[in-house]
C-alpha cells in the first residue's frame, strides 16, 4: 500500500452500526439472586407435581 492510498482511507468514515445490527448479552455469572415470591411459587408448583 502506498502512503497515497494509506491516507485517502482515512478520508471517510465508516458506516454506522444499526440497532438492528447488535446483539445484547446477559452475564449469566452475575445473575441476581430470585425472589422470596420466586422460591414460594417454585414450591407449590413442586409441591403440586409441576416443574419450573
Amino acid at each position: 500500500m502506498t502512503e497515497r492510498d494509506d491516507r485517502e482511507r482515512f478520508r471517510a468514515l465508516p458506516e454506522p452500526v444499526l440497532p438492528q445490527d447488535t446483539v445484547e448479552t446477559v452475564d449469566v455469572a452475575s445473575l441476581p439472586p430470585l425472589s422470596d415470591e420466586h422460591e414460594d411459587r417454585a414450591r407449590m408448583l413442586r409441591e403440586a407435581g409441576g416443574g419450573i
